[in-house]
């Protein structure tokens, strides 16, 4: 073990050590033949150095190369060295490297200390440089790890706990120690109170959402030691020890990834979906459950991950897809949006490290988007609707309907609200126009509205508001009440227009009589003429049989048709 030294200690000696070696190193005499290069550690074995040493003398050789170690008030460490050669370079011998007193060395603590190189060669000629390098005599840092050849490539591993992951235990954290090697012995000591960053790797096979935290920390304890708390492991992952620090007793970085172990289970998924045919936009849940077994009482496995997806045109994996995880009873549910032309069903299947399976799949309608086109809406003056027009698929509108789709017509007061429905009428396979006439009113908002189908999804006109002036004509009376045959009769009325709100003469209009038979359902035409300016008419008919007697108007193009009472005669 490393002799021990407070923190203060080693600060200032850090501090004093940064002073002394960071000064300008003295160069060998330059006029000497003999040239020193700079002293480095050998980071391996923090215990020795190396420098470049050589003449520019003539046939001369090197014969000595002497080092001192000075500490940092300047004293010498030990006996000069007498370093080894090896071509250019000389060095401690590495089977003697330096060492701390408590091993049996000279050094008396940890740190950094000067280096002094003195060169001899044989034509006499000697050189000193006073600080040509400095020993980095610390502690390089070091994981100790599982054990040698139980990483992928044969390499040493951080020590995970739990190593091996199932179904139930889906998560692990570092436990391991953090050692310094120490110069000259190469004796593993521990380095306490030091925290170390444990990072997980990125996992491409789940969704990273589900992970929590992809990081932890520890600080190492009086044997080094440090464990971290769990980080989701569900997918192919490893985590990473890393540790850092530059200081008078530990200098350097260290890094370890440990590879955890997986056991799968085989899970057995069953789903359903809430509709069968979707509204594009409309969301789509599907359930279901992940069980051990087969059987509807199989027990269900928590915590698997199950990715909700649709099936058709588009791959899967586009966006929509959503994973989730199964609840203490294996049950989950998710969530798709119904798209058309990308979407002909679903799929929900295990993207789980540790439970494998076969996927469940069921199928969805989901209809076009639909629009009509070219709607003419008009109201006579019989006070009928029509609407005539087509229903396309909005993004394919040369596309065939292949089935008949349903168009109902509607009414609303005030274009927003109340709608009423006044009738439908299916619009020809082989054709997307239609015709729908139905009885209208005297003013308000009309649309055609096309509910979901198999084919088409559902979809609204824009209101269009109609309306016509009432009409009517008022006091009826066929005179006489009893009449010989053959005798004329005379009919008069009043024929009168709504305008705000309230009745008025109307003046002008051409009207006509009409006559229907006692039985009969049909009306004869008799005679026309037009009203006074009182909107009052007469006319004049002949008395064949008993029947009924109406003065009619028939509207323009801002006006109903007439309504009112009809008179009966009797004919003798």
């Amino acid at each position: 073990m490393p002799a021990k030294r407070t923190a203060f200690a080693l600060i200032a000696a850090a501090a004093a050590l940064s002073v002394a070696l960071t000064a300008t190193p003295a160069l060998a005499d330059p006029a000497s033949p003999l040239g020193i290069g700079v002293a480095r550690t050998v980071d391996s074995q923090r215990g020795t150095f190396t420098v470049p040493v050589w003449t520019d003398a003539s046939g001369a050789t090197v014969t000595s190369v002497q080092a001192v170690i000075r500490d940092t008030d300047g004293s010498a460490v030990g006996d000069p060295l007498t370093l080894q050669q090896s071509g250019d370079d000389w060095a401690v011998a590495s089977d003697a490297p330096l060492k701390l007193t408590e091993d049996g060395g000279s050094v008396p603590h940890l740190g950094r200390y000067a280096i002094d190189v003195t060169a001899t060669d044989d034509q006499g000629n000697t050189v000193t440089r006073s600080g040509a390098g400095t020993l980095d005599f610390t502690l390089r840092p070091d994981f100790t790890g599982a054990g040698e050849g139980t990483g992928p490539w044969g390499e040493n591993t951080l020590v995970l706990s739990p190593s091996t992951l199932d179904k139930d235990h889906r998560a692990t954290g570092a436990d391991d120690h953090l050692v310094g090697i120490q110069p000259g012995s190469g004796d593993l000591v521990p380095i306490a109170g030091r925290t170390v960053a444990v990072t997980r790797s990125s996992q491409s096979d789940v969704n990273s959402y589900l992970l929590g935290p992809d990081s932890a920390s520890a600080t190492t304890d009086a044997d080094g030691r440090f464990t971290t708390d769990l980080l989701q492991a569900d997918g192919s992952v490893s985590l990473t020890a890393e540790f850092s620090e530059n200081s008078a007793e530990v200098h350097g970085s260290a890094s370890l990834t440990g590879y955890p172990t997986y056991t799968q289970t085989t899970g057995y998924v069953t789903a359903s979906a809430n509709l069968k045919r979707a509204a594009p936009g409309q969301k789509i849940t599907i359930s279901g459950y992940v069980r051990s077994g087969t059987s509807a009482t199989s027990p269900g496995i928590a915590g698997a991950h199950v990715t909700v997806s649709p099936n058709g045109y588009a791959p899967n994996g586009q966006p929509g897809e959503v994973t989730v995880v199964t609840d203490a009873a294996g049950h989950f549910s998710g969530a798709l949006t119904a798209a058309p032309d990308a979407m002909s069903g679903w799929s929900a299947g295990l993207t789980d490290r540790f439970v494998t399976g076969d996927k469940a799949n069921g199928s969805v309608v989901v209809p076009e988007y639909s629009s009509f086109v070219n709607l003419k809406s008009t109201l006579a003056a019989t006070g009928k609707v029509t609407v005539k027009g087509s229903i396309v698929a909005t993004y394919a509108r040369n596309s065939a309907i292949y089935h008949g789709q349903v168009v109902h017509l509607e009414y609303s007061k005030d274009g927003s609200t109340g709608w009423k429905d006044l009738g439908a009428v299916t619009q020809g396979a082989d054709s997307s126009s239609f015709s729908i006439t139905k009885w209208g009113y005297v003013d308000g908002y009309y649309r055609v509205h096309h509910f979901i189908s198999d084919e088409l999804a559902a979809s609204y006109s824009t209101p269009v508001r109609l309306n016509r002036i009432n009409t009517n004509v008022y006091s009826i009376s066929a005179t006489p009440a009893k009449v010989s045959k053959g005798a004329t009769v005379t009919v008069k009325g009043t024929l009168k227009e709504y305008r705000n709100g309230s009745w008025k003469a109307y003046a002008g209009q051409k009207v006509y009589l009409y006559f229907q038979k006692k039985g009969s359902t049909s009306w004869t035409y008799i005679t026309s003429g037009k009203t006074g300016s009182n909107g009052a008419a007469k006319l004049k008919g002949k008395a064949t049989k008993d029947g009924y007697w109406l003065i009619q108007y028939f509207g323009d193009s801002k006006h109903f048709d007439s309504g009112g009472v009809k008179d009966y005669v009797d004919v003798r």
